[in-house]
């Protein structure tokens, strides 16, 4: 695969096979990249949803979830069989308790369907969304 000039402004370096960036712009790509995740942690909304998410009751409800629906949703409109271990708002419920308890609301996932789902929730919703 031939290598292609890094992406950053101005820079001239080659980009590292398979990304965009040369070895100091990736560095500094991932350095973001890892502020902003630990920022969102950081926010009111992110320690009141762990909270919810720790309680002794989402873990029973959770768990009794998963026993009914044991299969990936994402991944079985996919035609796989894949194992569900998380449960998922299919509306993210932004704190709302009743939209959080709210089983209609609930779908069985996969770990990596449920972060990929999140993340974009997370990274890429829009202001006052």
């Amino acid at each position: 695969m031939p290598r292609k000039i890094c992406v950053a402004f101005g820079c001239e370096e080659l980009a590292e096979a398979g990304l965009s960036h040369c070895l100091t712009h990736e560095a500094i790509r991932q350095e973001k990249i890892a502020a902003r995740k630990a920022a969102a942690q950081q926010s009111e909304e992110a320690q009141a949803n762990r909270r919810l998410y720790r309680s002794a009751a989402w873990q029973r409800a959770a768990k009794g979830f998963l026993a009914k629906h044991p299969l990936c949703a994402h991944c079985a409109e996919l035609g796989l069989v894949v194992p569900a271990r998380e449960v998922d708002h299919v509306e993210p419920h932004r704190g709302d308790r009743a939209k959080f308890w709210d089983r209609s609301n609930w779908q069985p996932l996969c770990k990596p369907c449920h972060s990929r789902k999140t993340a974009g929730e997370v990274f890429h919703r829009t202001p006052g969304g």
